[in-house]
């Protein structure tokens, strides 16, 4: 009997979402600029693959021990996780800002719990009927886009297709994220106004302020600037390569005694990048837009700018990257294994804020 309630609750608001002005308005918008997204994306990995297939076919005898690596799939999705971030929280906000509070200024509170239902059944029928209502929609925009790569004859293997089962998961547990945000304060304001002011507040603080935070000048107030190459070793270094098409990679001389001096330098850079990564990783612990960020980035493949530290090795270019994003192995079990902690981050404020709202709204007075 308690399940039907929480049902038939769930099912009320569910239709109230999908029918609802601003959410066909939203997911509408959602939908054009994951397209879009798509799209360009399918652009820029058609043409990476086709620098891999020419720099594979070319021989270079000055480029000895250099392997371009091949371009995924999943860096298509990488325009898509931008538009994500900003497009889906809001529909998040949206759906979830005046879930109580409009009951509330209705006065239709008081008569729904003048009927025999609980509490908690009316708090878990709401916060259901929104997850599934938004599950749909983002399900709807995951299908779109994998038909768009088959349209376009790219076809992802097993690997690929786990990759962006996570892409889409993480990308729910985002929206979710905002949704418990907003439902939360629609339950501590009276007035769904009040609520979406301060809803948009911390949207705007842990999305962009706190982000803000992990730039490279606010980066270098915390930690420092990073380590500058000795002269020594600038002296050592000729002209860039530009026949890989590779930024950063450096031909360099060999002279004895030099290998010392390098691996002291690049043993500081990755102590330097180390020590950046700590703290981004600080700040994302209070940002789920930072978590999601460096969970996509990891799954899509996309390696953030990074500090090149060169030196010479038995006749070969050798090359360090010290990035937020370093170049990602292609076993899943890695990468799932590089995002847990993030992951786990950020399934925390859905379900911190949902809790608040549970709590506050079983201890509302309504009156």
């Amino acid at each position: 009997m308690a399940g039907s309630r929480l049902f038939t609750i769930a099912q009320k608001e569910f239709f109230d979402h999908v029918k609802s002005r601003k959410f066909l308005l939203i997911f509408g918008i959602l939908l054009v600029v994951a397209i879009v997204g798509m799209i360009g994306g399918i652009a820029e990995y058609n043409k990476s693959l086709d620098q891999y297939n020419r720099h594979q076919s070319a021989t270079s005898s000055d480029i000895q021990g250099y392997m371009a690596e091949k371009p995924s799939i999943l860096g298509v999705f990488s325009s898509v996780a931008t538009y994500l971030v900003f497009v889906g929280g809001v529909l998040g906000i949206a759906m979830g800002f005046d879930l109580v509070s409009k009951e509330k200024e209705s006065k239709s509170l008081k008569i729904l719990l003048s009927h025999p239902v609980y509490r908690d059944e009316v708090i878990n029928g709401k916060a259901l009927g929104g997850i599934i209502a938004l599950g749909c929609a983002l399900g709807v925009v995951l299908f779109i886009a994998l038909a768009t790569l088959l349209v376009y004859g790219i076809v992802p293997d097993g690997n690929e297709l786990v990759l962006m089962a996570v892409f889409g998961g993480v990308s729910f547990l985002l929206i979710f994220s905002y949704f418990a945000i907003a439902l939360f304060m629609s339950t501590a304001m009276d007035e769904s106004g009040s609520a979406l002011i301060y809803t948009i507040i911390i949207f705007i603080v842990l999305s962009v302020l706190v982000p803000t935070l992990a730039n490279d000048t606010v980066m270098e107030t915390i930690v420092g600037s990073q380590p500058e190459l000795p002269q020594e070793l600038i002296d050592q270094m000729q002209a860039p390569v530009n026949s890989t098409g590779s930024e950063g990679v450096f031909m360099v001389r060999n002279s004895a005694g030099s290998s010392d001096a390098w691996k002291q330098f690049n043993g500081r850079m990755q102590a330097y990048w180390e020590k950046r990564q700590t703290v981004h990783d600080t700040l994302a612990l209070f940002s789920p837009t930072m978590n999601y960020e460096t969970i996509t980035s990891s799954v899509t493949y996309k390696t953030a700018s990074s500090a090149m530290a060169v030196g010479p090795g038995s006749g070969k270019v050798v090359s360090a990257s010290f990035s937020i994003a370093e170049k990602q192995e292609t076993c899943v079990e890695n990468i799932l294994g590089k995002i847990l902690a993030n992951i786990v981050a950020l399934l925390l404020f859905p379900v911190v804020f949902f809790g608040l709202a549970y709590v506050r709204f079983m201890r509302l007075d309504v009156r």
